[in-house]
């Protein structure tokens, strides 16, 4: 009986390892057809994974420095639609009536054309006017901060303070998550860009800001000069007046407009037209609060985001408080205008004087310069529509 019993026993280990072998082959068999599935044999992407997207960029931007692109919020097709949507959005506001658009319209280079200031919810007014929208991929790492008085350390953080600022959308966060999550379009294109439908303010914000960073403006009469400036054009390809040539030399002045050092130059090897910094530029020997009321230094008072010089046809008035109505407004005030306080930007100061007291011919031509800066290819770009 023993004998049989071993027997047995043996005979009921060869079928399990049988059995237990089938199980593996199959298994094999299944992990292998998965593979195949996919064109390169590997596994294949979870459904959720978004696309990529590269970034289509000027050709002489490739001079500078490139766009700053957050890890934690890489560009995806999926995203940037997202973002485009709630740009347009009016459910980010309490009363349904205001977006993003509403004060940063894409005709205008996505500024609020003819205010100085914009107006919110419930007919309230602001305190700055509305900076345009463009490039601003390309703020350096260094000195992240947006907006004119630097309140915004991303454009992820400047998406986010809008939607609760009373004068502006008025709205909490928890009511406008409410109202995408119950709207049956919404949930879906969360599903696409992040992999997950239950939507909240991170989200949102970073779809928001995947789309600014694709608002890129490159594509002006001063862009194809610089170009041939850079050897990319063929010399004479440019179509620049003498009148705006002149202009541009009194731009790069240093005894003329000495605009160059706050806004930059070919030379500098800079077509954004800015330098990013917050600066003093002598409006009042009183100034607004500016960057100080962000960072609390009495040395930061008066100062303000140095705007880019692109588009300046489109985003009238001017400053940040949109005291100047027209570009020769502009022009006269850093011909005459300029205020010599103890806050003014030293780069106004240490030149020797502060008023260069252009000629009236200097001042239009200095004017014909700056419009050759538009860029109307950019503000007719259907991607950039509702």
């Amino acid at each position: 009986m023993d004998r049989r019993f071993l027997q047995l026993n043996k005979l009921f280990s060869i079928r399990v390892s049988a059995i237990f072998f089938a199980l593996i082959v199959l298994l094999s068999i299944a992990c292998r057809k998965d593979k195949e599935d996919t064109p390169d044999g590997t596994d294949p992407p979870p459904s959720h994974q978004p696309t990529p997207y590269i970034l289509e960029l000027p050709e002489h931007f490739s001079i500078i420095f490139g766009p700053t692109l957050p890890e934690d919020n890489p560009l995806t097709v999926e995203g940037i639609a997202l973002g485009k949507k709630l740009f347009f959005e009016k459910k980010l506001s309490a009363t349904n009536q205001i977006s993003c658009a509403s004060c940063h319209r894409p005709e205008s280079a996505f500024n609020d054309p003819g205010k100085a200031v914009s107006t919110g919810i419930n007919g309230l007014t602001g305190t700055r006017n509305a900076m345009p929208l463009f490039n601003l991929a390309w703020t350096p790492t260094f000195d992240s901060k947006f907006n004119w008085r630097g309140s915004a350390e991303s454009l992820e953080d400047q998406a986010l303070e809008p939607v609760t600022i009373h004068f502006e959308m008025g709205e909490t966060w928890p009511n406008v998550v409410n109202k995408l999550q119950n709207d049956a379009m919404y949930p879906p294109m969360f599903e696409a860009a992040f992999g997950t439908n239950v939507i909240d303010s991170t989200l949102v914000v970073k779809a928001i800001a995947q789309f600014e960073r694709t608002l890129i403006s490159g594509d002006s009469r001063m862009d194809e000069y610089v170009k041939e400036l850079l050897n990319l054009n063929p010399p004479g390809s440019s179509d620049l007046t003498a009148q705006e040539l002149r202009g541009f030399n009194i731009y790069v002045s240093t005894a003329k407009g000495d605009c160059f050092h706050c806004h930059g130059n070919v030379n500098l090897r800079n077509p954004l037209w800015t330098d990013f910094e917050f600066r003093n530029n002598g409006l009042d020997l009183n100034p607004d609060s500016g960057l100080a009321l962000v960072t609390k230094k009495a040395s930061d008072v008066g100062k303000f985001k140095t705007p880019s010089l692109r588009n300046l046809v489109y985003t009238a008035p001017y400053m940040h408080d949109g005291r100047f109505q027209t570009l020769e407004e502009v022009v006269e005030f850093y011909s005459t205008g300029v205020q010599d306080g103890p806050l003014t930007d030293p780069l106004m100061a240490d030149r020797g004087f502060v008023n260069p007291n252009l000629t009236t011919q200097e001042k239009a031509d200095l004017v014909a310069f700056l419009k050759t800066i538009t860029d109307t290819v950019f503000v007719n770009n259907p991607d950039f529509r509702p």
